[in-house]
């Protein structure tokens, strides 16, 4: 790589980076919010959600990377106009090439990252996050081991536990059970223990009443008191029961060569517009720093700054993704629809050359520029 190139690619890897660690702090809050309640809901620890919120990292990643790219372009060229530097390249006698050279060569390298990101990590990520939550949502144990806090592990069931006592043993159980239609029932009991093993998950409750009241009968109710029962919790947990793969957490051979009747009710779109966001997603690393340097350099040299140039970039940068992501939802409806979703990022590197090479030339205006400045 030539000194200049180095010199370029350099000066848009501190911005990069910048951009990156802001747009993730922002992207991955946004994401983190909803395994929030999941996580609390389900009585689970700080390590569960970090847990969590590392799986998102990826997806965030495949969001965030382009857009870095895209920022840390425009700032880079508005900063070489700004302090004269590109009109030195000019006047040094180097092209336009020598300027596009080393942007190319970055956006290349996080293109091919982004790849590696929406090809192989985002679905492996996906499907791991998925098994994870399921898991803890299934893990209705966990609400029965958080002292003095009424949870819902699920609708229409809430439990109280008063303490734990020795290890396995629970102390002052409340169990209120209204997922029935015609009934209610709630379950008191001094002590209980979870067994949680091959045939399932069950509360075992010792020295309890249950009170049992119909919902359609007025003062309708029945109190049983025991010495022991058992409380199926199976049923909340889900085991045995074989989790549904969403798109997000296929890779791409599965979601190009899967069939109608495997789809398993979800239309066969949304399989191809996830196999072909994993490929045209990338290609905006290229198309948007093209349309960065393309708005910016076609000023030419301007003293007064390229803040014009900098927001019409960004506005056509975003309306590019916006119809990329339109074009995705036309393509989850009707799968026949998906070579529209690599017209956006095309579109992008087509009008950044054209810009590139209208009339009149940004560069030849450079170099006028430059040859003004340099006479004597």
């Amino acid at each position: 790589m030539r000194r200049l190139d180095s010199y370029i690619f350099h000066l848009m890897l501190r911005p990069f980076l910048f951009f990156v660690l802001v747009f993730t702090g922002v992207i991955w809050l946004g994401q983190s919010l909803k395994v929030i309640d999941t996580v609390v809901n389900n009585g689970q620890s700080a390590r569960v959600f970090l847990e969590f919120t590392l799986l998102l990292l990826p997806t965030v990643e495949s969001i965030v990377l382009p857009i870095a790219t895209f920022a840390a372009t425009l700032y880079t060229v508005n900063r070489l106009f700004s302090d004269s530097e590109i009109v030195a390249m000019f006047a040094a006698g180097l092209s336009g090439g020598a300027l596009l050279r080393p942007i190319l060569v970055f956006a290349a390298v996080v293109m091919t990252a982004v790849f590696v990101l929406t090809l192989f990590v985002v679905p492996a990520a996906q499907s791991t996050l998925k098994t994870r939550i399921s898991e803890v949502r299934g893990d209705v144990a966990s609400a029965f081991l958080r002292e003095g806090a009424f949870q819902s592990p699920v609708r229409g069931l809430t439990v109280y536990l008063r303490g734990i006592g020795r290890p396995g043993e629970l102390l002052g159980i409340f169990v209120h059970d209204e997922r029935e239609t015609d009934k209610v029932t709630t379950y008191t009991a001094e002590r209980a223990v979870i067994l949680d093993d091959a045939e399932g998950t069950r509360l075992v409750m010792f020295d309890g009443v249950a009170q049992v009241a119909a919902r359609h009968e007025a003062d309708s109710i029945t109190l049983l008191r025991f010495d022991q029962f058992v409380y199926d919790l199976t049923q909340f947990t889900g085991k045995g029961r074989e989790r549904r793969r969403k798109p997000s957490e296929m890779f791409l051979p599965e979601l190009l060569s899967i069939t109608e009747a495997e789809a398993e009710g979800r239309p066969l779109g949304a399989y191809r517009a996830e196999a072909h966001e994993a490929l045209s997603g990338p290609l905006y690393v290229l198309a948007l720093p093209l349309l960065a340097v393309a708005f910016v350099v076609s000023a030419g040299f301007r003293r007064q700054g390229f803040v014009g140039r900098i927001l019409m970039a960004t506005a056509v940068a975003v309306g590019l993704r916006l119809l990329g992501l339109g074009l995705k939802a036309a393509t989850s409806a009707e799968a026949a629809v998906w070579p529209g979703m690599y017209v956006p990022p095309l579109l992008g590197v087509a009008l950044a050359m054209w810009l590139l090479a209208g009339r009149p030339s940004p560069w030849r205006r450079a170099r006028g520029r430059a040859a003004l400045e340099a006479a004597p």
